[in-house]
């Protein structure tokens, strides 16, 4: 299958994922704790159903890996599809403008096969798409920002020091935090890491173990094939698409900006 016919499946799997997210926010509803122990609401499950029924309706093997209802065999089983229905969930739940649906097809569980990816505004029906040659948003091809020096003009910078009496990682998050002009962090990492792909972000950082690989899989293939710096902190081998555990990375706009970033807290 060519890259136009996964893009046609991803693009019908976010459209019916937000019609479900749209209309499930009129009764806003807490059912379960997810795998990694998150609320799962019934905007998640309603989106991840969406999904999971577009991927059926191929008639095509897939092995979904979702971040609410793990490893599900459609069509019984084949091509790995990494999920994440509902990035900002609480966003959602409060009323926050700011979620998205993340999607990235691979041939196998290594990183390296990755086919295709996409991440979708949920509230603004946007969608950014990579077919392995270029990353477009709304169909037109977009690039990583041009800087290359410090400080950061706009990024996403995740300062939460809940959860952690690590002082090495407070030390380090004040360092990159004085050189970022104008710090943001919407709470979804699925389309902020895919920002600094468009050049919507100089970059994203996350320096302390948080992230999933569903959160982020989709946007490091974005930034492979744009040419955007990445790197996962604590991982040294190449990333498992299964991997339950939890990530710190990296993400700017090239590689320049990305490796005056690492010096930064080296």
């Amino acid at each position: 299958m060519n890259p136009e016919n996964y893009q046609a499946i991803l693009k019908r799997a976010f459209e019916k994922a937000r019609e479900n997210i749209i209309k499930g926010r009129e009764n806003i509803s807490s059912l379960k704790e997810n795998r990694f122990g998150d609320t799962t609401y019934n905007i998640d499950i309603e989106a991840e159903n969406a999904i999971i029924e577009e991927f059926r309706k191929t008639g095509i093997g897939f092995t979904l890996i979702s971040e609410e209802s793990g490893t599900i065999n459609v069509n019984g089983g084949g091509t790995v599809a990494i999920i994440d229905p509902l990035d900002g969930s609480n966003n959602a739940v409060r009323g926050i403008p700011c979620y998205s649906t993340s999607i990235c097809i691979s041939k196998s569980l290594k990183f390296s096969d990755i086919i295709v990816s996409g991440v979708a505004n949920i509230v603004t029906g946007e969608i950014i798409f990579c077919d392995g040659k270029n990353v477009y948003l709304n169909g037109q091809i977009r690039r990583p920002s041009s800087r290359t020096e410090l400080p950061l003009t706009l990024a996403t910078v995740i300062p939460r020091l809940y959860g952690t009496d690590d002082s090495k990682y407070s030390e380090k998050l004040l360092k990159i935090l004085k050189y970022v002009k104008y710090p943001r962090f919407y709470g979804t990492a699925a389309i902020e890491t895919a920002y600094v792909s468009t050049g919507s972000l100089d970059a994203f950082i996350e320096l302390y173990p948080r992230l999933r690989v569903v959160d982020i899989a989709s946007s490091l293939f974005m930034a492979k094939v744009s040419g955007a710096f990445y790197k996962i902190l604590n991982i040294e081998n190449e990333l498992d698409l299964s991997y339950e555990g939890r990530l710190s990375c990296i993400l700017a706009a090239n590689n320049q900006l990305g490796e005056k970033i690492l010096n930064l807290i080296s």
